[in-house]
């Protein structure tokens, strides 16, 4: 508890303390001070808007989970925001820094992107050497290079677009790998989830374009993209089988769910019943459509373990 409210201290300090000196400098901008003292003032504030704040907000995020890359959005920020508030005439010292700081910042940034892409791909070809699911690869890498949240988000995006389009090699099941959906069924009722999607796809969109056509196209995005989502999952399943170990059982439903069970940590293993989907019982299974999923097998465990779900 102590080191998450730090965290977020910290967070809260690396932008308040930025804000709260650009209040500051537009207060002055509009005072009686900065009227009489015109050109003298205006150098320092374009100095404090272009390096002293944005200095300051690099200083503050550097040791915080915020990307050093917010760096260029602030300054540029500061940039707008001091030229709305310095007289077109005291702007010489921004206009310089309009055409050769910012392009210096630009270049930076690219140099980090590229170096972070470098990374990642040097972390890929590594981790690619261990173990074959491209899921686990993709998020192994994407979290060398981003914070938690960013690489799960990006990890998630890829892999959709990589199931859905891409990979169509079939799998070949090791001794120790099983499939989990072969006479289920949940394939197939995921697909007609997707129907539905386009059904009301289309019936959305044509009611919502009498009232509005942008709020129309704008729900149509979205259920089009939800449909990519369930493409993307259902394409995942057979790629990601479940896996058992000496030490370990890894429970998966393609990339929509996925579980490390250690073998100390189960208590039975048997076949499922309607009883076991008692919600009294809190029964959790790998897809989110509960006895619609047609589980055989239940798993006691002696001990609390997690399931991660996808987002």
């Amino acid at each position: 508890m102590t080191s998450k409210t730090s965290f977020l201290n910290a967070k809260s300090i690396a932008f308040i303390i930025p804000l709260t000196l650009i209040l500051a400098l537009i207060l002055l901008l509009n005072s009686t001070a900065f009227t009489t003292h015109q050109n003298t003032l205006s150098t320092f504030i374009t100095i404090d808007f272009i390096i002293t704040i944005p200095l300051v907000y690099f200083l503050l995020v550097r040791r915080t989970k915020i990307s050093n890359l917010t760096i260029a959005p602030f300054l540029i920020a500061c940039v707008i925001i001091a030229s709305y508030g310095i007289p077109t005439a005291n702007q010489n010292t921004l206009s310089l820094a309009k055409t050769w700081l910012i392009p210096i910042v630009e270049l930076g940034v690219l140099s980090i992107i590229f170096l972070k892409l470098r990374k990642a791909i040097k972390h890929y070809k590594k981790a690619s050497n261990h173990h074959q699911d491209f899921y686990s690869i993709l998020q192994e890498t994407c979290t060398s290079i981003l914070p938690e949240v960013p690489a799960k988000l990006a990890a998630n995006e890829i892999a959709l677009i990589y199931y859905g389009f891409f990979n169509f090699k079939k799998t070949e099941l090791k001794s120790n790998e099983y499939s989990n959906y072969k006479g289920s069924g949940i394939l197939s009722t995921l697909g007609a989830v997707i129907f539905l999607v386009a059904v009301e796809m289309v019936t959305i969109h044509i009611l919502a374009a009498k009232w509005s056509p942008i709020l129309a196209w704008i729900l149509t995005g979205l259920s089009i993209y939800s449909a990519l989502q369930l493409i993307g999952i259902i394409r995942s399943v057979p790629k990601r089988p479940l896996i058992i170990n000496d030490n370990e059982l890894i429970l998966r439903f393609g990339m929509l769910s996925e579980t490390s069970v250690p073998i100390e940590a189960i208590d039975t293993i048997a076949l499922a019943d309607s009883s076991d989907f008692d919600k009294e019982k809190t029964t959790k299974t790998l897809s989110l459509l509960g006895e619609l999923e047609n589980s055989n097998v239940v798993i006691q465990l002696k001990t609390p373990q997690q399931l991660q779900f996808i987002y």
